[in-house]
């Protein structure tokens, strides 16, 4: 073992000298001073800081958006598209800041709770705005007839986002997929069974994009009609509510529950599907039966991988098959998409003279048949 020198009394008192001091400015500086004028000033850094974060918060943009309106209302015209639309947007700032505040809040079950509460207690104000609120106004001064008119309005969507994040974040619990279960995957190409080409599986609607389009029109024409009747019989809450309000709680009532069972028939009739290509045809099961389509016989091909029209068509020889995958029931593991074309296809469809038409940001890719694609596809059948 290697012995330390021994240390001198100097440098001893010189150390104890140097910690004592330092012991004394850290209490000093952590003391407040007994003196205001002796007080540290702020950092510029914090009192630059503060302008940015009133910036930042919605609660401010909020009052903003409130303040606004009241010149409209002072001059009778607080109903009209620019008043409106400044207390819609500063109602959701508000239910936007408190859902923030709720999921900032540790630990999560307090945050919930917070949230639950405040879900319900804006329920309630809508309610007894709408049921109580005008007749004890009756007798009010107008500075506070307006201060609730602008509250009414802007509850409306602070409460509805409040209640769509409260579902969200329901779902989310619910729903939430464990540390060993992996996300949803896009479907991807395989192998073809047979060995010659690629195909992939996934869940799909047998349904044209006229017959989506038709039946959505019709459930908006049905729900309109609806809604219109309501809005006539309740003559009276509409004059309570005002037509804006009613309007939008209506469309809410008769609106979502329409697009949900839409829904729910729609997927009732999923299938499983597969697409493959091959070097000169491609082929489509759906259950137990199979289609296969020459690219001589093949007149027009659309693929769209995303969104809810997500959807593979192909028409020729007789065949017309439209299957849309964005709509259907997802397959367990996967999502409702479809996986890019091969390049390989791409290629071969070009060769074959096939006109490739894109849509403006490249979601639906188009193959149509052109006068000389005939002559291109028999060159290369005899060329095989």
């Amino acid at each position: 073992m290697t012995e330390r020198p021994p240390r001198s009394a100097e440098t001893t008192a010189t150390e104890t000298t140097t910690t004592t001091a330092e012991r004394c400015m850290t209490r000093a500086a952590t003391l407040p001073a007994e003196h205001p004028g002796e007080r540290p000033a702020e950092s510029p850094a914090i009192r630059a800081a503060l302008p940015l974060r009133l910036l930042r918060s919605p609660l401010v943009w909020a009052a903003v958006c409130f303040a606004l309106t009241v010149p409209w209302f002072a001059a009778g015209q607080g109903m009209e598209f620019v008043p409106y639309l400044l207390m819609l947007v500063g109602g959701w700032l508000c239910g936007f800041s408190f859902v923030n505040l709720t999921f900032r809040i540790a630990p999560e079950r307090d945050g919930v709770i917070l949230h639950v509460i405040g879900a319900v207690a804006a329920a309630a104000f809508l309610w007894f705005a709408i049921e109580l609120g005008r007749p004890l106004l009756e007798t009010a001064p107008e500075p506070l007839k307006i201060a609730f008119v602008i509250v009414q309005f802007a509850a409306v969507p602070a409460a509805g986002w409040i209640w769509l994040a409260l579902l969200s974040r329901i779902t989310s619990a619910v729903g939430r997929p464990s540390k060993s279960k992996p996300a949803p995957a896009t479907p991807e190409w395989e192998r073809a069974e047979h060995g010659r080409g690629s195909e992939v599986r996934f869940a799909a609607i047998p349904m044209t994009m006229r017959a989506l389009t038709t039946a959505i029109v019709v459930i908006v024409v049905v729900v309109g009609a609806v809604a219109a009747a309501a809005l006539i019989a309740a003559g009276d809450v509409i004059y309570l509510v005002g037509a804006r309000l009613a309007i939008i709680i209506v469309g809410v009532a008769f609106a979502l529950p329409a697009y949900f069972a839409y829904l729910a028939v729609v997927r009732r009739r999923t299938l499983d599907c597969t697409i493959g290509f091959g070097d000169d045809r491609l082929w489509l099961r759906t259950d137990a039966s199979t289609t296969v389509v020459r690219f001589d016989d093949l007149d027009e091909l659309v693929w769209r991988c995303r969104s809810d029209y997500a959807r593979v068509e192909v028409r020729g020889a007789g065949v017309d098959v439209s299957l849309i995958a964005g709509a259907a029931r997802s397959r367990p593991g996967f999502t409702s998409e479809l996986p890019a074309l091969p390049r390989r296809v791409l290629g071969r469809l070009r060769d074959l003279g096939f006109e490739l038409e894109r849509s403006k940001r490249d979601e639906v890719l188009t193959f149509r048949r052109t006068d000389a694609s005939g002559d291109a596809s028999a060159d290369a059948s005899t060329r095989a």
